[in-house]
């Protein structure tokens, strides 16, 4: 039983406080809803609910008014924040710094106004108080005419973005966070937030291309001055735009990232099979040469995110089918690649030391080399019918914060343990 349903039958017969828990996160109570109809189906409540939940799904388009408007002001915001102060600073300063963290403030932004929380809201305040200062203080090194960033704040610019997704996935669960399930909704929503930003983005590309082409027909050429203003201005709001289609216009029901996944996860399959067999037998050594190290670990994060969204996107109720052994293969696999890769690290940083790039690597091969040998016992549990897929929403879900946790400690320990070299 999810904390959702066991929080509606506590307020069964409390109205304010059933709307309260809907409103907090309305997907999970809809799927609360519906389990709890089915196990007791004469409760008037719950049908009263039920008719509610069937009647909003009927009118898409009936609450996107308020919804659009809270989307196009945090667009708006989130594109000034991004554009504007880069023309006063420099952009090779500006954009790695602010442009991650204005995006994913801007996402969360969303959330609470679509859901107002005191508590969260204070805690953006000061999560963006705290990185607005750290990356602003973050040292640029000169050679010659040019500036550098070194290993350690190059590692810390790339995962402050992945300490804050996890302050979005606070902000979209809202209380209940501490839901297994619930966390696997937040992974569908960064599924179909990295389609839908696709699509929108893809679209913007068309109409920008037009917009260039028939300037140019009457002897303008606004390329060099519409890219750099109009184009980066709208490409770091498209990710709100795309959240608004998933949370307003789809009402959170689009399955996407499920059908992307299930198609590709036996493509993929084939594609790292025959790829680690040509690699190896070409001589690729991740023990010594560092592309091959890079192409590893590259395939070790794509394989991984491919594995977990195909586990978290099986349907609850199918019997055990050839997908699953196709997921059972690729997670295997995933670990094979997981096992080469934290081995060639290993190797690298007994011959060579420690380095900021191999500490933050060596981290995520062993929080990844964990994750996989749960999942992977887990899923020949489900396989052999020992266990339900609920077990498997409890390791993807309770692991996240696992992987929040790593990037919060690169982005703010790791260089200050390597003095930000």
């Amino acid at each position: 039983m999810t904390t959702t349903t066991s929080l509606i039958l506590d307020r069964l017969h409390d109205p304010e406080e059933l709307e309260s828990l809907y409103r907090q996160d309305p997907e999970a109570f809809r799927e609360a809803v519906d389990k709890l109809i089915r196990a007791s189906p004469d409760s008037i409540v719950l049908q009263v609910w039920g008719a509610r939940l069937e009647y909003n799904q009927t009118i898409p388009g009936a609450k996107h008014g308020t919804k659009l408007w809270y989307a196009l002001g945090i667009c708006l915001a989130v594109g000034a924040l991004v554009r504007l102060p880069a023309i006063v600073f420099e952009e090779w300063w500006y954009y790695p710094r602010f442009g991650p963290l204005w995006i994913i403030l801007g996402l969360a932004g969303y959330f609470l106004a679509r859901r107002p929380d005191r508590a969260l809201l204070m805690t953006g305040v000061i999560l963006a108080a705290i990185a607005t200062g750290y990356v602003s203080l973050l040292p640029a090194t000169r050679l010659g005419e040019d500036w550098y960033y070194t290993d350690s704040v190059v590692m810390a610019l790339i995962h402050l973005p992945i300490a804050l997704w996890s302050y979005l996935g606070l902000v979209f669960l809202g209380n209940s966070w501490r839901d297994a399930r619930a966390r696997v909704r937040f992974l569908h929503y960064n599924g179909e937030l990295v389609i839908l930003t696709s699509v929108v983005g893809l679209g913007g590309l068309v109409l920008s291309g037009l917009t260039v082409a028939l300037f140019q027909l009457i002897d303008l050429n606004i390329e060099e001055w519409y890219f750099p203003n109009v184009g980066v201005f709208c490409a770091v709001a498209v990710p709100v735009g795309a959240t608004y289609l998933f949370d307003a216009v789809f009402d959170r029901r689009t399955a996407i990232a499920p059908v992307l996944a299930h198609v590709f996860a036996p493509l993929f399959l084939i594609m790292i099979v025959t790829y680690l067999v040509i690699a190896l037998a070409e001589g690729a050594n991740p023990f010594i040469d560092r592309s091959s190290l890079i192409t590893f670990n590259g395939l070790l994060l794509l394989v991984l995110g491919i594995s977990i969204f195909s586990l978290v996107e099986r349907k609850r109720e199918a019997g055990v089918g050839l997908i699953d052994y196709i997921n059972l293969a690729l997670v295997s696999l995933t670990l094979v690649i997981n096992v080469i890769a934290l081995s060639a690290i290993l190797y690298r940083v007994a011959s060579f030391g420690f380095t900021p790039n191999r500490v933050a690597v060596l981290g995520v091969n062993v929080i990844a080399l964990v994750h996989l040998t749960w999942i992977l016992a887990t899923y020949i549990g489900l396989v052999r019918r020992k266990v339900g897929i609920e077990a498997m929403d409890c390791v993807v879900g309770n692991y996240l914060p696992v992987y929040g946790a790593w990037a919060a400690v690169v982005a703010f320990l790791l260089p200050v343990v390597f003095g930000f070299g």
